[in-house]
């Protein structure tokens, strides 16, 4: 039996079909085929409607009706042995989708669905090699890269894999990186070429990336984007793909303490995730706080309780006001979270801003036009919310490192226990103008 197409040709011994009982299936073998044929056919199109098409053909959801019509007969009749009379590339990509389609019928175990994936995307990374150019095959690339992901994330999550944490992350990106290699072998005028693929799997590898804690691989990643964004444009993908980029760029930018451009790429994947992707917002909305935080802008608490994001609610009215006790008192209630998802040592370092704006309240209340000041008006201040007592050392150590941040004009006259404010510029200048250069 033999099913014919201008790109593939899948060859079934009559011995084979003995083996897996055809004979009694003839209606599921007939679906099988058929499934087998309308990728051929869409292939052979090679658009950006096919593409999609193909990715839901390929799917490992439950949902996809082809699936769903072929479930039983996979399960029955794809006990196929691993040798296969299959040579041409486009068939063995096929045939080890297929195969692994039939595992997942069976009910494998995650470890046994991963390794059958990625062998299946290794051969899909050498059919992109070799087909045509255009954008029609970047639905695949994204379906294909998540799908891995996926399958890593649950096989990383299978106790019964026995495996040490990170081991089918770690197969995942080499697979991912040989296709977002081939993406770059393209030629042809973006984006109608390979090259626009790309994005997805820089996309994926940031998931991966940030799950297992490899930041500086995640700063390669942007690097690469950082040299060639004259040729690919971000402009021209998808929102939802712009959104993940922009996102995960604002979380690099934070763990740099770059926090300008933080909060500019947050702001952006905030603004265009779509209102109905609580999750992802809230995701967006927990690390944008922070960033904006720390250059003086403080996030409406409605926006936060929307997001149930209390761990910023108190702390927010704590810096704004100055209230430093409340400050260290909110910090240590939520440093676990904080710790968790990688923000304490930003929190921690508001802990100047509280300052700043506790010192601008005394500095006007004692005296505006006064521009030298006695330690010690400080030092009162600072024992007030605090249980124990201060010591002025301490204090002067604050002072000096408020200047050195450029949060506070001046300079300290240790000798004299002074504090000589600038006369000429503001006093205490806006939060944002003291981190843009100095913090980035």
């Amino acid at each position: 039996m033999c099913i014919r197409d201008r790109n593939i040709r899948m060859h079934i011994s009559f011995a084979q079909i003995s083996n897996m009982k055809l004979y009694t299936w003839v209606d599921q073998v007939i679906s099988l085929f058929t499934y087998a044929n309308d990728v051929n056919n869409l292939y052979s199109l090679l658009s950006l409607t096919s593409g999609k098409t193909i990715a839901e053909l390929s799917s490992l959801s439950r949902s996809s009706k082809h699936l769903s019509n072929l479930r039983f007969s996979i399960a029955t009749t794809l006990g196929l042995p691993q040798e296969h009379s299959i040579t041409n590339t486009w068939n063995d990509f096929l045939s080890s989708h297929l195969v692994f389609l039939g595992s997942r019928a069976r009910g494998e175990s995650a470890k046994v669905l991963f390794e059958s994936y990625n062998e299946s995307f290794g051969f899909f990374v050498k059919v992109f090699k070799i087909i045509q150019e255009g954008d029609w095959s970047a639905p695949l690339v994204k379906w294909f890269c998540n799908e891995l992901y996926e399958l890593a994330e649950q096989a990383d999550e299978d106790p019964g894999t026995g495996n040490k944490r990170s081991v089918q992350y770690d197969e995942a990106v080499r697979s991912i990186q040989q296709l977002f290699a081939a993406c770059q072998l393209s030629n042809f005028k973006f984006p109608q070429c390979k090259l626009y693929s790309v994005l997805f799997c820089i996309n994926t590898l940031f998931k991966i990336f940030f799950k297992l804690e490899k930041i500086q691989s995640c700063q390669t990643l942007l690097k690469w984007y950082a040299q060639n964004k004259t040729t690919v444009i971000l402009a021209a993908y998808p929102k939802s793909a712009q959104v993940t980029f922009h996102y995960f760029r604002g979380r690099m930018a934070l763990y740099q303490m770059d926090f300008v451009e933080a909060e500019e790429a947050l702001d952006f994947a905030l603004a265009h995730c779509p209102k109905n992707a609580f999750n992802n917002r809230l995701l967006i909305v927990r690390y944008l706080t922070p960033a904006k935080l720390v250059l003086g802008t403080y996030p409406e608490e409605e926006l936060l309780k929307r997001y149930r994001l209390k761990e910023y609610i108190s702390i927010s009215r704590a810096i704004r006001s100055g209230d430093i006790g409340k400050f260290n008192e909110e910090l240590e209630k939520y440093e676990e979270l904080y710790v968790s998802k990688g923000v304490y040592l930003i929190m921690e370092r508001l802990r100047y801003v509280t300052y700043r704006n506790l010192f601008k309240k005394i500095q006007r209340i004692v005296n505006p036009a006064d521009k030298i000041m006695k330690l010690d008006k400080f030092n009162q201040v600072l024992a007030i919310g605090s249980s124990e007592k201060v010591d002025p050392l301490e204090t002067e150590c604050i002072l000096a490192n408020m200047i050195d941040r450029k949060l506070l004009l001046g300079y300290l006259i240790h000798e004299k226990q002074l504090i000589v404010m600038s006369k000429k510029k503001e006093i205490f200048p806006p939060i944002r103008a003291a981190y843009t250069k100095s913090e980035s």
